[in-house]
């Protein structure tokens, strides 16, 4: 009868050398899978906390209207006309007065205008000279009376234009040049009237 042959001394300690490494292969993976969903849940939670704490511009009938930015030192927001962003600035209301009289507003907000409005015409009619101070895709805010119209300039070069005509402020008269004056800009692309779209006064809040 053969005589069994003895395991080597080392055959238990190998075992165990085994077994202990499957524990800690489950315990990596263990402990990676609870840093992952840890890593996961403070993503959601800063996403969520970071959407919470971002304002946001309403017009008068609650809706929102886009993310308060800052673009060139103006507030506004960016919207998208016909496919191009563009920059629409927003001012605070005025209440009352004129010139160093002006009574604001706490709470209410207007779409922004420009004190300078140049135009083709010797009438100031028709559709003003876009500038080439205005942020992203070039852009002009035009108020009269309670309608703000936004003239969005085409992506191309700025040009070297002819105007006729001026105001200064929204209830300045219309100045006439001497003669046509030549000067850098863009002509209207397209224009859409965005106290139709959201009627002021606007709100600011989270």
């Amino acid at each position: 009868m053969a005589l069994a042959e003895a395991p080597p001394a080392n055959a238990y300690l190998l075992k165990n050398d085994c077994g202990f490494e499957v524990h800690a292969m489950r315990g990596i993976m263990l402990l990676t899978l609870l840093f992952a969903s840890a890593i996961t849940s403070f993503a959601d939670e800063t996403e969520h906390h970071h959407h919470r704490h971002v304002l946001h511009v309403f017009d008068a009938n609650g809706k929102p209207v886009g993310v308060f930015r800052y673009a060139d030192g103006s507030a506004g927001i960016y919207l998208t006309v016909d496919g191009a962003q563009v920059f629409v600035p927003i001012m605070r209301r005025q209440v009352s007065g004129t010139g160093n009289q002006i009574v604001y507003s706490a709470t209410e907000f207007t779409w922004g205008w420009y004190f300078m409005n140049q135009f083709y015409s010797a009438d100031c009619s028709g559709a003003p000279l876009v500038p080439t101070s205005t942020a992203m895709r070039p852009s002009f805010t035009l108020r009269k009376g309670s309608d703000v119209t936004l003239y969005v300039a085409p992506e191309t070069n700025s040009q070297f234009l002819s105007v006729s005509s001026y105001t200064l402020g929204t209830n300045g008269q219309c100045q006439r040049y001497t003669s046509p004056l030549t000067t850098a800009g863009w002509p209207v692309e397209s224009s859409r009237v965005v106290t139709q779209e959201h009627p002021e006064p606007l709100s600011i809040h989270y």
